[in-house]
């Protein structure tokens, strides 16, 4: 694997549970997966462009019938661009359990996207699918995971006002056995973020923004806060960094020299 793809992948484990970041880039794509070691069952936290391909990494498809429920934190695209090829795919498949599918209340960009699939393939895919709108301390459980969400702090480029309106976006706490995660999704920093990661055993923790990075509305978690956020956890692992890019010029000479910039991410 290419060393800039090994700076956006992550992985944890104890003796209950495996938690893989298969991708994570600011603006880009992020995926989560949480595997219970004793079960075999999967939850997918956020699936961004490409998670199919990402999951299919690990080289195997048990996630099509054993992946449930999906969590979505927000609906940027690069946290729910991969969920109709994920639904596609479980669909070609013939997967034949309920799916159930988590979002924060008034998401949206998941619930139609989501809707949009299942009206494409009305009386033609295998399985059900349900959609939970849920909210700040909601809980969701299965057999197999216990969730709880929490209401975190974020808005992008879709705010065009000059006031502060924030999105619907939620962090979850999920326990398996005795292990528990908390994922923040994109959030500043706020109660709910640490509410999220509090006393958890692994913390996923977005670090989008440099230290550096001038700021007038935080958005994101600089990484010196995400760090910080991580002091109230057993431990954590930082993802949703920003990319750097090279652009080199073209035309009919080849490039000289390239600079690097970055991607604006949601």
């Amino acid at each position: 694997m290419r060393k800039s793809l090994l700076q956006h992948t992550s992985v944890w484990e104890n003796d209950e549970l495996r938690v893989d970041v298969p991708y994570s880039a600011a603006g880009v794509s992020t995926t989560v997966l949480l595997t219970s070691k004793f079960t075999g069952k999967m939850m997918l936290m956020d699936v961004g462009d490409g998670a199919l391909r990402d999951l299919l990494s690990f080289g195997s498809t048990a996630f099509v019938n054993e992946a449930d429920p999906i969590a979505i934190t927000h609906g940027h695209f690069d946290h729910i661009g991969g969920i109709h090829t994920i639904l596609g795919f479980m669909r070609m498949l013939k997967r034949s359990s309920p799916l159930n599918i988590l979002v924060p209340v008034g998401c949206t960009e998941a619930i139609s996207l989501v809707g949009a699939f299942k009206q494409s393939y009305a009386g033609s895919h295998p399985f059900r699918i349900q959609i939970h709108e849920i909210e700040d301390l909601s809980g969701f459980d299965t057999d197999f995971f216990k969730i709880q969400a929490v209401a975190v702090e974020h808005y992008g480029l879709e705010n065009t006002s000059d006031e502060e309106v924030l999105m619907p976006a939620l962090g979850f706490r999920v326990r398996v056995g005795n292990t528990v995660v908390g994922y923040t999704g994109d959030t500043r920093m706020c109660q709910g973020a640490e509410r999220v990661v509090k006393d958890v055993d692994i913390a996923v923790i977005e670090a989008t923004r440099k230290d550096t990075d001038p700021v007038d509305i935080p958005v994101h978690l600089s990484e010196s806060e995400a760090k910080r956020l991580g002091t109230l956890a057993k431990q954590y692992i930082l993802i949703h960094r920003t990319p750097t890019i090279a652009e080199s010029s073209t035309g009919s000479t080849r490039a000289t020299r390239s600079k690097r910039e970055k991607c604006t991410p949601d």
